[in-house]
């Protein structure tokens, strides 16, 4: 009996961790020189989130990418023999979407390292996607509701009258589905706006590993004790 216990608890863990991986991002780019056309092939480049860094070299034609980032605020920096080392700080990492950032290394033949603070693009090529990242939501006249935050976003997403639930480009009430922090719910009610970190809604294409929905997908991302931390430290 105690052994059935035991493989069961085992058992729900790992649903739970396979669960939690559903709202992982990625960074991609390249590692080019300062002209920002030529590649630096094998150069290394590391991402940074939390106190945790991860390596990685570039390939043959100066190509990198991390999968599998939880969502947050990251440090990109390269190095490459002969110049000095560059970082990127505050490149946003989003649930399932794709940060591309090609890394320019502006300084030869020196020992300096420069700290660029990332600017997202013009263009997103997450699309149809609703994002409201982490400034947006506390500005926002509806951080007390989120749903209406949504709706307020996108004209794709409307919110029912009389009830917690949206609709996504005329879908039925309730065929939408909620992910908070990797676990699927029924609602997000439960969630204060304050502890909100990110939101997106998935408006189309929706991804098949949500299952077989057609009222979209609605991720939403709560702030950790490391976002909390530099938020206080970023207020002295």
């Amino acid at each position: 009996m105690k052994t059935l216990l035991i493989i069961t608890a085992i058992f729900f863990g790992a649903g739970n961790w396979l669960t939690a991986q559903v709202t992982t991002g990625t960074i991609s780019g390249k590692v080019l020189e300062k002209d920002s056309i030529t590649p630096m092939p094998f150069a290394k480049v590391y991402v940074e989130y939390q106190g945790t860094k991860i390596n990685v070299m570039a390939d043959a034609d100066g190509r990198y990418k991390f999968d599998g980032l939880k969502p947050g605020s990251y440090n990109v920096g390269a190095t490459f023999v002969g110049f000095g080392g560059i970082v990127y700080g505050n490149v946003p990492v989003t649930p399932e979407g794709i940060t591309f950032l090609d890394v320019v290394m502006k300084n030869p033949n020196t020992l300096d390292v420069i700290t660029i603070i990332y600017t997202p693009p013009l263009l997103d090529v997450n699309l149809p996607m609703v994002k409201i990242p982490l400034a947006d939501i506390k500005h926002s006249l509806n951080v007390r509701n989120p749903l209406a935050m949504i709706a307020g976003s996108s004209s794709d997403v409307q919110v029912q009258e009389g009830s917690n639930q949206i609709i996504i480009r005329g879908s039925r009430p309730g065929d939408a589905v909620y992910y908070i922090d990797g676990v699927k719910m029924t609602n997000m009610n439960s969630v204060p706006g304050a502890a909100i970190g990110s939101m997106e809604a998935y408006t189309g294409g929706i991804p098949a590993k949500y299952g077989d929905t057609t009222g979209g997908v609605v991720i939403l991302e709560t702030l950790s004790y490391f976002d909390l931390y530099n938020a206080w430290l970023a207020g002295q």
